[in-house]
C-alpha cells in the first residue's frame, strides 16, 4: 500500500492547499523576474560574458524554486526524496554561478580553467553522495519534509558560506582598486548579490534546523531586490552595455506577475498586501521609467554635446594658434622694418619719419604683446605650462617689477606710491609667471588711470589657514561698474566700456593673472566703489 502525506495530490505540479500562499508571493516573482531580466539582457547583448553568467545564475535559481514549489505541493514521499535531493544539488550551484557572475561583472572575463576547476571541487561530494543516507535519511509523513543527513544539513551550507566569502572578498578587493567613479557601481552590485545570497541561505538554514519552512520563505525576497539593483546599474552606469528597454520590461513584467497572483491568493491578508504591492508597482514603475528615460536621454545628449564641445575646443585651439602665429609673424617683420629705419639701416631720415617709425614700432610691439597674451592664456588654460616652483623672496620680486614700471607710470604723469610693510615675504612659486601676473596688474592700472596715482603694496594677514601675503595695486582710474565686475578674470572678460579707454583691451590679461595665481594655490579679485572711483586689484598667496 502506497503511503502519502495527509493532503490531496498537487494539481499542475505545484498548486495545492498545502502550499502557503506567501510562497507564491515570495518565491515566484523572484524566479520569473530573474529569468526574464537575464533573457532580455541576453537578447540585447549576446556576446557579454557577464550576461551569460547571469543567465546561468538565474536558471539555477529558477530550477531550485521550481523544485521547491513541487515539494510544498506534493503529498508523495517518493517525489519528496527525489526533488529534495535536486534542491540540495542545485542550491550550491546558485552560489557557484554567483562566483562566476561576480568575476565576470568585476573584470569582464571568464575564470581561468584552473580557477574554474577549483571552484567546482567543493560540489563533487554532494554529487557523489546525493543518493546516499549521508544526504537524506527519509521522509516525515506528518508534513512531507525530508529528514536531512550531514551533507544536506551541514556540508552544503558550509560550501555556500565559502562561496559567499569568495564573492565578498572579490568585491572588496575590486572596490579598493577601482577609480572613484566605479566605486559606487561595485558597491551597489556587492550589496545586491550579497543580500540575495545571505537571505537565501538564512531562509534555508532556518528551515533545516527549525523545520519551520514557512518562516524560511522570507529569505526568497532577496532575488527581486537583487534584480532591481541590477536594473539600476543598467540605467545608471550602463552596465552590460544595454539600453532602457530592459528596465522597462522588468518593471512592467513585475507588475504583471504581481497582478497574476490575485488568481490564486485566497487569504484576505495576503490579498490585501498583494493589492497594495500591485498598485505601488504600477505607480512606482511609471514614474521610475519616466524619470530614468529622461535621465538616459540627458546623459546621451550630454555625451554627444561633450564630444562636440571637445571637437570645437580643439578646432578653436588650432585656429587660435594659427592666427596668432601668423599675426605675430606679420608684426615681427614690420617691427624689424621700423627698427631698421630708426637705426639708420636704410640711410638718413628726417625727424618726421623717425617719429612715424617709432609709432609703428610701438604699435607692433603692442600687437606682439597682445598675441603673446592670448597664447599664454590658452596654454595656461590647457595646463601645458610647467611651473618651476622654487623658494623666492616675493618682496624682492615686487620691487623688481615696480622698478620696470616706474618709467611708464611717470611718462603718463601719474604718481607712484610704494606701500610695502617691513616683514619677511618668502613663498614657493615660479618667478617668471608670478612676475607676469604682477606686471599685468600694474600695467592694467596704468592703462585705465588718466590722472592721480597708483599705489603698489604688500602686507600680511593671518587667518585660520595660516599666514597669507596680500599684494595689491590701487589706482584712481576709471573704476568698475557692478555689472562689469563679474566679467573680469574670465576668458575674454572685460568691462563694456573698456575699449573706449584702452583700444587694445582683450580681456585675457586678468584671465591669465587668475590662472597663474590659482596654479600657486592663491586667489585674485578686484574691489571698486564704482565708475570713476578707482579700483584695487588683489592677489593672495600662501607664505612658505
Amino acid at each position: 500500500m502506497d503511503l502519502f502525506c495527509p493532503w490531496e495530490p498537487a494539481q499542475y505540479l505545484f498548486f495545492s492547499s498545502s502550499v502557503p500562499s506567501i510562497l507564491y508571493y515570495a518565491l515566484l516573482p523572484g524566479m520569473i523576474a530573474s529569468i526574464l531580466f537575464s533573457i532580455l539582457l541576453f537578447l540585447k547583448n549576446k556576446s557579454n560574458i557577464s550576461i551569460r553568467n547571469l543567465i546561468y545564475l538565474s536558471a539555477s535559481f529558477f530550477m531550485w524554486g521550481f523544485f521547491a514549489l513541487i515539494l510544498f505541493a506534493t503529498n508523495s514521499p517518493e517525489e519528496v526524496m527525489f526533488f529534495w535531493s535536486l534542491t540540495i544539488l542545485v542550491e550550491p550551484l546558485i552560489y557557484l554561478m554567483g562566483v562566476h557572475f561576480t568575476n565576470s561583472f568585476l573584470y569582464n572575463e571568464r575564470l581561468t580553467f584552473g580557477k574554474m576547476f577549483l571552484s567546482i571541487i567543493p560540489i563533487l561530494p554532494i554529487i557523489f553522495l546525493l543518493s546516499t543516507k549521508y544526504n537524506l535519511l527519509g521522509v516525515d509523513l506528518n508534513d512531507c519534509t525530508a529528514i536531512e543527513g550531514p551533507i544536506a544539513l551541514y556540508y552544503s551550507y558550509i560550501i555556500e558560506i565559502i562561496y559567499s566569502i569568495i564573492i565578498l572578498f572579490s568585491i572588496i578587493y575590486k572596490y579598493k582598486k577601482s577609480e572613484e567613479l566605479d566605486k559606487k557601481k561595485f558597491l551597489y552590485f556587492g550589496l545586491g548579490i550579497f543580500l540575495f545570497l545571505i537571505t537565501f541561505s538564512s531562509g534555508n538554514i532556518i528551515g533545516s534546523f527549525t523545520d519551520d519552512w514557512v518562516l524560511s520563505q522570507v529569505g526568497y525576497f532577496g532575488m527581486p531586490i537583487f534584480i532591481g539593483i541590477l536594473a539600476y546599474l543598467v540605467v545608471k552606469y550602463n552596465s552590460f552595455n544595454v539600453k532602457l528597454i530592459a528596465t522597462q520590461a522588468l518593471v512592467w513584467g513585475l507588475a504583471i506577475l504581481i497582478g497574476s497572483q490575485f488568481f490564486f491568493i485566497k487569504v484576505p491578508l495576503n490579498m490585501f498586501l498583494n493589492g497594495i504591492t500591485f498598485v505601488a508597482s504600477i505607480i512606482f514603475g511609471y514614474f521610475l521609467i519616466k524619470s530614468v528615460k529622461k535621465e538616459v536621454e540627458q546623459k546621451e545628449e550630454l555625451a554627444k554635446l561633450n564630444v562636440d564641445l571637445q571637437d570645437l575646443l580643439q578646432q578653436r585651439e588650432s585656429l587660435v594658434h594659427l592666427v596668432t602665429h601668423k599675426v605675430k609673424g606679420s608684426f615681427t617683420r614690420s617691427k624689424y622694418i621700423f627698427a631698421g629705419i630708426l637705426d639708420g639701416t636704410f640711410g638718413d631720415i628726417n625727424d618726421e619719419i623717425k617719429k612715424r617709425a617709432q609709432q609703428g614700432l610701438d604699435s607692433d610691439n603692442g600687437g606682439i604683446d597682445t598675441v603673446d597674451l592670448v597664447l599664454n592664456a590658452a596654454n595656461l588654460q590647457k595646463g601645458t605650462v610647467k611651473y618651476d616652483m622654487k623658494d623666492l623672496d616675493f618682496k624682492e620680486l615686487v620691487k623688481k617689477v615696480i622698478s620696470e614700471k616706474e618709467i611708464s607710470i611717470e611718462a603718463k604723469g601719474l604718481k607712484l606710491e610704494i606701500d610695502i610693510k617691513d616683514d619677511v615675504y618668502n613663498i614657493i612659486g615660479d618667478t617668471f609667471w608670478l612676475k607676469e601676473a604682477l606686471s599685468n596688474l600694474i600695467e592694467n592700472s596704468i592703462k585705465y588711470t588718466k590722472e592721480g596715482k597708483i599705489i603698489v603694496g604688500i602686507t600680511k594677514k593671518l587667518d585660520s589657514a595660516g599666514n597669507k601675503i596680500l599684494f595689491y595695486v590701487k589706482d584712481t582710474g576709471v573704476g568698475i561698474a557692478d555689472d562689469d565686475r563679474k566679467n573680469l578674470f574670465t576668458e575674454g572678460g572685460r568691462g563694456k566700456d573698456s575699449v573706449k579707454v584702452n583700444v587694445d583691451s582683450t580681456g585675457y590679461g586678468l584671465y591669465s593673472v587668475k590662472l597663474i595665481v590659482e596654479a600657486h594655490n592663491g586667489k585674485a579679485w578686484v574691489d571698486s566703489e564704482g565708475v570713476n572711483k578707482g579700483s584695487t586689484f588683489w592677489i593672495e598667496l600662501n607664505t612658505k
